[in-house]
């Protein structure tokens, strides 16, 4: 097993602290962080940090695919399936960047499914994520 490095703990702390406000801002908003929305949100935000944390494991290099995520960086493909459409196996389109690349806004997960609610669920490099509407 990998030992985690400095950098990934950090990484990782404040992943957790983000998804904490997040849930409490969703609350707060009246949106329920129960809904299919928001799980997509989450979900997409777990497959990029496990990308990342690959690439840490890989010298900066990116998974080819997102199978090459389980059982190491996935505990297993639940996680691959959109809330939005869960009778389908992987709901997300997966772009790797280019090793060392600098643009942390390149979008690196993406909800399939999502603008069948006129929505884009992303995931982007920096391991932010965001519901954007779409007309």
């Amino acid at each position: 097993m990998a030992q985690i490095s400095t950098l990934q703990k950090y990484t990782l702390i404040a992943m957790v602290a983000f998804a904490g406000i997040f849930v409490f801002w969703m609350v707060g908003s009246g949106t329920s962080p129960k809904s299919p929305v928001t799980k997509s949100l989450m979900n997409a935000k777990k497959i990029c940090v496990a990308c990342r944390r690959y690439a840490f494991d890989h010298d900066g290099t990116f998974p080819p695919s997102l199978d090459a995520l389980i059982p190491t960086y996935l505990p297993d493909r639940s996680v691959l399936a959109s809330p939005l459409m869960p009778s389908e196996p992987v709901g997300y389109t997966y772009t790797p960047p280019s090793k060392n690349i600098g643009a942390v806004n390149a979008i690196v997960i993406e909800d399939k499914f999502a603008p069948l609610q006129h929505l884009r669920i992303v995931s982007y490099l920096d391991g932010s994520a965001r519901v954007l509407n779409i007309p």
